[in-house]
């Protein structure tokens, strides 16, 4: 029943459209429908004009920006910057992580907490001196005992030589193989420190120790502790011969090298005493 007159009002509406056409079709004066015409017009005209001017800001908007070769090039070019600047931050980072676990490891050496590290870069060596990069500003004085900071083992890293000249930003380390350097050591088996003179030629030698002690080519050479400079004995260098000495047979002349490779070094650590 609702569907019978559903269908018979679509067919009254349907009818009553084509009348209400046939009427304007053929029986409206033409001047009337021309007036209905215009009034349309302006009734619809402003919304018109918006829908216009909206299709034409969007057509505007949607066209793409042409880039000149030389906006690309420089756009390229801030990019390569951009990894450049990331790459040597991650580098930077990378060594400074390197650096503080290295100093960690060193601190924690059983004669050496109570000691301050001052990391250092290599700037030059001029034969038996270096230049490193810390100074005054760091708290480098002159005397300070400067050791190795390599990879390998901790307890391998080695007194390398001391502070001769301290400047702001910089200081300079005499080697143990400067001629000018006389540093007391130890060697096992001797009840009192020796002295080590360095020769110029990358090694260097001790004297006046008596023959009666047994000293073997590889035997370990050790820094003397001195206090406020070092507090414990650290490795230096290692026997490398044992002769008697020209001058006086009873002693033997002993040549000794460093035991880090000098001519690689490229990073140190000076030993600072910490404030009581």
């Amino acid at each position: 029943m609702t569907k019978r007159r559903a269908s018979q009002s679509k067919g009254m509406l349907f009818t009553g459209g084509m009348l209400v056409g046939l009427i304007f079709l053929f029986l409206v004066p033409r001047d009337a429908s021309g007036r209905l015409q215009l009034a349309y017009a302006r009734v619809f005209r402003w919304p018109l004009t918006l829908g216009g001017g909206v299709v034409r800001v969007s057509h505007t908007t949607s066209q793409a920006r042409t880039v000149s070769p030389k906006e690309h090039a420089e756009a390229l070019q801030a990019v390569q910057q951009l990894r450049n600047q990331s790459a040597n931050l991650q580098a930077q980072l990378q060594e400074a992580t390197r650096q503080i676990e290295l100093l960690t490891r060193l601190k924690a050496r059983p004669g050496l907490e109570r000691m301050q590290p001052i990391p250092a870069k290599v700037i030059m060596r001029v034969q038996d001196e270096l230049t490193i990069g810390q100074g005054l500003e760091s708290g480098v004085a002159v005397g300070q005992y400067v050791l190795s900071l390599t990879e390998a083992r901790i307890d391998e890293q080695s007194v390398i030589g001391v502070v001769s000249a301290v400047y702001a930003k910089v200081a300079t380390v005499k080697l143990l193989t400067d001629p000018t350097l006389r540093l007391p050591v130890g060697l096992a088996g001797l009840s009192v420190p020796k002295l080590m003179v360095g020769r110029g030629d990358g090694t260097a030698r001790i004297t006046l120790v008596p023959r009666e002690h047994t000293i073997r080519a590889g035997d370990a050479v050790y820094a003397e502790k001195r206090p406020g400079i070092l507090d414990v004995p650290v490795i230096a260098a290692e026997v490398v011969q044992c002769r008697p000495d020209t001058k006086d047979p009873l002693m033997w002349d002993i040549s000794v090298r460093p035991v880090c490779d000098l001519a690689t070094l490229s990073d140190v650590v000076v030993m600072k005493a910490s404030a009581p």
